[in-house]
This record gives structure tokens, sequence and C-alpha cells, in this order.
């Protein structure tokens, strides 16, 4: 897979995982052992990229398609980040 979108499928498939733990029910629409492509509908290159090697591999899973809609900006998890004058403090001896 092209590396370009080998990473933005790597993201989007944890952004679509975050999505199914945090609602269920859209995971029990989709059939045990079905493959899961997903799609962007604002990067037709990277659909047709997508779309070429489902072709290519001629799969012989049932696959569904899942459009992933819109992706909200990505906000850092830190709290209270503070500049340290050393960090002798963290190394033990």
């Amino acid at each position: 897979m092209n590396e370009f979108y080998h990473a933005k499928f790597n993201e989007l498939f944890v952004e679509f995982t975050r999505y199914l733990v945090e609602h269920p029910e859209f995971a029990e629409r989709i059939p045990d052992g079905t493959e899961v492509m997903l799609l962007d509908s604002r990067d037709p290159a990277y659909n047709r990229y997508i779309l070429s090697t489902v072709q290519a591999a001629a799969t012989e899973h049932f696959v569904v398609y899942i459009e992933v809609g819109d992706l909200r900006p990505i906000r850092s998890r830190l709290q209270n980040p503070r500049v340290i004058q050393s960090p002798a403090t963290y190394i033990s001896i």
C-alpha cells in the first residue's frame, strides 16, 4: 500500500475503532468476519486507491464500505505542562 494512504487508512482505522468502542450499536450492524473498507468523501484519490486494492486482492471475505464522515480536530490530552529547569530530578541514581 502507498505509504501516505497506508498512514491515512491507519489513522481512520484508529478513529473508527474508537467510534465503535463509544457506539457499540454501530458495530452490531457489521457482520462477523467482514472486511471493513474506510472511505473518505473529502479525498477521492484515497478512495480510488483503497477501492483498487480491494478489487486487486479479490478477497474471499464479505466487504463493507464505511464512509467515515467528518473528523474533529485532534486535541492534546496534556494537562498543566510546565517547563522545568533541570531534568536531574527525573533521573534515578
